[in-house]
């Protein structure tokens, strides 16, 4: 593939078999250089003589320092070969695109690493446009996916002292933007010395200080009251939940305990909300 250059067309300084050599440029034209035209480019050209006897269309790089467009590789000619015409006379040379230049919707098109590489840099496109199918590259970098973006993760995290048995509480909340989102939360629950406690709940959802089945993600462990295990501490954790946010809202993570003889019994929880799409 071969670059552009707009309504570029140019006298070169002799016909024969050379390197166009630029001179000027065609009235109504812009020379290469108003055009700009790139050092050691690729451009494709089309060179004809005024009665349009003799023709040739071909490809070679520009050098800005001489002005001299190579005619390195011949594509097809007057003549019906890939062979340099030899030009009696002086002809006009255009800079053109050809077909092959274009990219095609309708075609399968080849592109070099090179130019596959540019193409995703010009429209911002990271290396997963080159990826397997099925295949997302990870990033060789430290940054965190920024906010939007997949992999962004939220979280929610704090230790409190529960107001009361079997009162529910706000560990933390946070604000989650629309998106298809994967959470996990876990809590641990404990108490000082000669605690009894027999039920523990943690949640996840959109209602505040709820520990309601009806929240996206509820964790439930009960213990008969006069078990020997009533004194002990309790970690929960749940699977990943996959949740829908259609707009921005509050999500609450509530935690609950039923304890007696307690003075601070407390849960240290968190919630981590990663972003799937």
């Amino acid at each position: 593939m071969a670059a552009f250059l707009d309504v570029c067309r140019f006298n070169p300084s002799a016909g024969g078999t050379g390197d166009w050599t630029y001179t000027s440029a065609v009235t109504g034209y812009q020379s290469p250089a108003a055009a700009g035209v790139v050092n050691g480019r690729l451009y494709k050209y089309r060179a004809e003589s005024a009665d349009l006897s003799q023709w040739e269309v071909g490809e070679g790089a520009y050098n800005t320092s001489t002005g001299v467009l190579a005619r390195t590789t011949v594509l097809f000619n007057s003549s019906g070969t890939t062979a340099k015409i030899n030009f009696t006379t002086i002809p006009l040379v255009a800079v053109v695109a050809l077909k092959e230049d274009l990219i095609s919707i309708e075609e399968s098109n080849s592109f070099t690493t090179a130019q596959q590489a540019q193409a995703r840099s010009n429209i911002g496109v990271t290396a997963i446009g080159a990826a397997n199918v099925g295949q997302i590259p990870g990033t060789t970098g430290t940054t965190q996916p920024a906010a939007g973006n997949i992999g962004e993760v939220i979280t929610i995290g704090a230790g409190i002292s529960l107001p009361g048995s079997g009162v529910s509480a706000n560990v933390g909340t946070a604000s989650v933007s629309p998106g298809i989102y994967d959470v996990t939360i876990v809590g641990t629950f404990s108490g000082p010395g000669a605690t009894t406690s027999s039920d523990w709940i943690l949640a996840f959802g959109i209602s505040s200080a709820s520990v309601s089945a009806s929240q996206a993600i509820q964790l439930h462990e009960r213990i008969g009251s006069a078990s020997p295990m009533g004194d002990m501490s309790i970690v929960m954790t749940s699977p990943s939940v996959r949740i829908a946010v259609a707009s921005s809202t509050t999500y609450y993570l509530c935690a609950q305990a039923t304890y007696s003889g307690a003075s601070g019994y407390s849960v240290q929880a968190q919630a981590y909300i990663r972003r799937a799409s």
